[in-house]
């Protein structure tokens, strides 16, 4: 009986222990989901990458990128526009979120001789989400960056932004090199599977970081410029407006300000800094930029530009709802500051007359790039072409951009007034034509740069960080002791969950606040 009991409590034991055994053999099948992948194709990840973070950079554009520099100016919530500026997680939150996935399609495709051009899309991609995130806080994770589920690290060390650019720059360069002729790329939303414009615009990406860190690390830059612009047929560029990265959206997916209501419209006006240097220039541009006020009756066009009247920056809530252009008491408010164009006009706000499709995401022009080279060419980093050249190609494609757009939104009267605006007499004129003292010279590239970068993310923010040009004077209400912001406040959920590397960061680039400036901006501009 004994004996009986004792092979019971044997098998007791032994039972469990070959369920365990057997079951380990085949843990990973038995508990994989078959309707789950553990994976996705890149063609699937690719459109969701690109649409979400564009429609950042849209929604980033409408905000800080209207209101530092000056194009627009707020009428309500003027938080924004008085550098009241609290810690925020955009674009940190949404750019990691993305750069998990285009981490996902360079494990996927690097060492797939027949994925090589998702690994260079991805790249390219990579170096301009990162160039934003850096852009706007300094240091951050890179290096150690979206390895929470590869490498089982959650909480990364913040890289050197000095060390971000370098290995976006080479990013770039591998992404020009490993793109073929062969278009096997889907689900590219951007440029539709064309290889050529993708290597395009890694190159011409590539020149703007090169700019963006010529005042620190020249010889890197000049490096790179030089070898760029002195060997076009193995490292293209941009060479027309329908090479640039623009994204198309469609009704399905509108242009991001196209749904918001009409009241967060309203709320952004046009800047007095943005409708004065228009109008001294007779740039016909501020049809396109404005709509006549809401006083004059004149619906979204006027052929008199006096009908456009812009509102000064930086004034609180109350005084920004009590100004009054004219300076009568009796005539302030939204009625006598001009919207926005039409161009970018939200559904509720013209249900008749507004596009979903005529408004497109700009992440890097023609415009831009030419400006960029005529600025090098002046300060002698590369020796090909004439600045002048570049400069007149700059201010002509973002007049040829703006036409077209407004030809696909159907503004018939706007479309007639650009079309029979002479561009050529524009540019001879003083104050536009490019001659005088170098640094003249280069204020008027810049102040060319700077209108043509309307609505294209925070880039003329980043331009006016590293040259101080043109002029930025806060408004009479700024806060951040009346001085413009230079960076963002790193997250308030980066301080909590990755302390430690939080304040490693701190200590490199300075203080956590609005005023410390990054390592590319030297320029006296505060």
């Amino acid at each position: 009986m004994k004996n009986l009991q004792k092979i019971k409590r044997l098998l007791f034991i032994a039972f469990p222990l070959l369920c365990v055994m057997s079951c380990t053999d085949d843990f990973e099948k038995i508990n994989t989901n078959p309707n789950y992948p553990g994976s996705a194709e890149s063609s699937l990840l690719l459109p969701g990458i690109i649409r979400e973070m564009a429609y950042n950079w849209g929604d980033q554009g409408w905000e800080e990128g209207f209101t530092v520099t000056q194009y627009a100016a707020r009428l309500q919530f003027t938080s924004g526009d008085t550098y009241n500026w609290s810690p925020t997680d955009n674009p940190y939150n949404a750019a990691y979120a993305s750069l998990r996935d285009v981490e996902n399609i360079i494990r996927g495709t690097k060492e797939k001789t027949d994925k090589q051009n998702y690994y260079g899309v991805a790249l390219i991609i990579k170096s301009w989400i990162y160039s934003y995130l850096t852009d706007a806080y300094g240091d951050v994770p890179y290096t150690e960056a979206t390895q929470g589920i590869s490498g089982d690290n959650i909480t990364p060390t913040f890289t050197p932004q000095s060390e971000i650019y370098d290995g976006m720059l080479a990013d770039l360069k591998i992404a020009n090199t490993v793109l073929t002729g062969t278009g096997n790329i889907t689900g590219d939303i951007l440029y539709g599977g064309d290889v050529l414009k993708w290597r395009k615009f890694a190159n011409s990406l590539r020149l703007r970081l090169a700019m963006r860190m010529s005042d620190v690390n020249n010889s890197k830059a000049v490096s790179e410029m030089k070898e760029i612009v002195g060997d076009l047929s193995t490292y293209p560029v941009f060479e027309s407006n329908a090479d640039a990265a623009y994204l198309q959206w469609n009704s399905d997916n509108p242009q991001p300000k196209y749904d918001t209501r009409s009241g967060s419209f309203d709320e952004v006006r046009l800047s007095a800094t943005l409708e004065k240097r228009l109008k001294d220039l007779g740039d016909r541009r501020l049809i396109v930029f404005a709509q006549p006020t809401s006083d004059s009756e004149k619906g979204i066009y006027s052929n008199d530009l006096n009908d456009y009247v812009g509102m000064p920056n930086g004034l609180d809530d109350e005084a920004a709802l009590s100004y009054s252009p004219s300076g009568d008491p009796k005539k302030t408010g939204s009625n006598y500051i001009s919207r926005l164009g039409i161009l970018l006009a939200c559904r509720a706000c013209n249900v008749e007359q507004a596009s979903a499709t005529a408004s497109q995401t700009i992440i890097m022009s023609y415009s831009e790039l030419q400006f960029i080279l005529a600025e090098a060419r002046e300060r002698g980093f590369i020796s090909e072409g004439i600045a002048e050249d570049y400069y007149k190609n700059g201010i002509k494609a973002s007049f040829s951009y703006y036409l077209e757009r407004v030809i696909e939104g159907g503004w018939d009267d706007i479309v007639a007034d650009l079309q029979s605006f002479d561009v050529e007499v524009y540019i001879a004129q003083t104050s536009v034509v490019l001659s005088g003292t170098s640094n003249q010279k280069l204020q008027k590239i810049a102040l060319q740069k700077w209108i043509s970068l309307f609505y294209t993310g925070f880039e003329a923010w980043s331009d006016w960080r590293r040259t101080g040009m043109p002029e930025v004077v806060p408004g009479i209400d700024a806060a951040n002791g009346g001085k413009v912001p230079v960076r963002f406040q790193y997250p308030n959920s980066v301080k909590s969950t990755n302390n430690d590397n939080y304040k490693a960061a701190v200590a490199h680039m300075g203080a956590d606040d609005l005023n410390t400036k990054l390592w590319w901006d030297v320029s006296n501009n505060n």
